[in-house]
């Protein structure tokens, strides 16, 4: 297990599935995630697939959000789409406990998520998108050392209407520099 100051990240396991239907059928969570193929309403049996294929894909590494005091599960987050060649991946993570929302775990979670990514998978890069209205999601990515790279012109239908959605990326000097003057 991964462990922060009040979090900790442990291996995804397919018993998570329930939470990840309760997660990913609950309105507010999906509101700002901007997914390209999310869709509301998944049986436990296609979510069942889902957490099977996620645990399965070497080209990814996923982990739950727990909090380390009762071990309440919050959220997941991982690295996708790992480049080893170009020492890339994408960040991805949901906080899927609304009561959690605003209390910077998150951005705890992001945190030890960058130095399992930079430190022990040697990568140099990690990059996101984000829903461009996500501004909460873009202030987390921001605190925790991303900077914007571009826009997804019109990306994804939300609200009636086309929506943009930003990328963003961290490089491994940009995250240790950080780090050091965090103490």
């Amino acid at each position: 297990m991964l462990k922060g100051k009040r979090i900790g990240l442990r291996p995804l396991e397919t018993t998570d599935t329930w939470l990840m239907y309760r997660w990913f059928n609950d309105q507010r969570v999906l509101e700002d995630l901007g997914a390209e193929h999310m869709c509301f309403a998944t049986s436990m049996e296609e979510e069942a697939e889902f957490v099977v294929s996620m645990t399965r894909d070497t080209g990814s590494v996923w982990f739950l959000i727990e909090m380390l005091e009762g071990h309440e599960p919050i959220g997941v987050v991982g690295l996708a789409n790992i480049d080893q060649r170009n020492a890339a991946a994408e960040l991805r993570i949901v906080v899927g406990e609304p009561s959690r929302w605003g209390q910077g775990l998150g951005r705890e979670a992001i945190g030890l998520v960058l130095d399992y990514g930079f430190d022990t998978r040697n990568l140099h890069r990690i990059w996101l998108r984000v829903a461009s209205y996500n501004q909460r999601a873009i202030s987390c990515y921001r605190a925790s050392g991303f900077v914007d790279e571009g826009t997804y012109r019109q990306d994804h239908f939300h609200k009636g209407r086309w929506q943009d959605a930003r990328r963003m990326s961290i490089l491994v000097d940009d995250h240790r520099r950080k780090k050091d003057a965090s103490g």
